[in-house]
């Protein structure tokens, strides 16, 4: 599935870089018998539109149906509001929000950690937890994404 899922990132990244959108994330996994591949894209500024994702699938949906010989369901779409933080330029850009981290190995005797983006430099995440920092290596982040706080509605 590796080497599929870079074969369609070859097709995908042409199309997004025509667009004013950046890549979020890919994924190409199987779920309850089915294969998807899904792609969530955002502009930096301002909000995705379903043209936006439309507009996307309809032209790269023929080249990637040639790339996998399976029935798949292709999805594009937002990344939501409780997004994924997959690169470290992403910790960057959301510093002071609020942040869920799944580690690779237990730090402190836990591998999830929730708080306040500090500060990333140097590979390094600072998650203010409660007013203490925990210093988090890049590496060990196994998956990270906004918290939304629904209160605020």
């Amino acid at each position: 599935m590796e080497e599929t899922l870079l074969k369609i990132e070859k097709v995908v990244i042409p199309a997004i870089e025509k667009r004013e959108v950046d890549l979020v994330d890919l994924e190409y996994i199987q779920e309850g018998g089915y294969l998807y591949v899904r792609i969530f894209i955002e502009k930096p500024e301002g909000d995705i539109t379903l043209e936006d994702c439309g507009s996307l699938s309809n032209e790269i949906d023929e080249a990637i149906d040639a790339l996998i010989p399976h029935k798949f369901f292709l999805e594009v779409s937002s990344p939501g509001v409780e997004r994924p933080l997959k690169k470290e330029s992403d910790f960057v850009r959301f510093n002071g929000e609020k942040i869920k981290v799944s580690l690779k190995h237990k730090l402190n005797d836990n591998k999830n950690f929730e708080g306040i983006i500090e500060d990333f430099k140097d590979e390094t995440l600072f998650l203010n937890i409660k007013g203490e920092i925990l210093e988090i290596p890049f590496k060990e982040i196994k998956k990270a994404n906004i918290v939304f706080d629904f209160s605020d509605i």
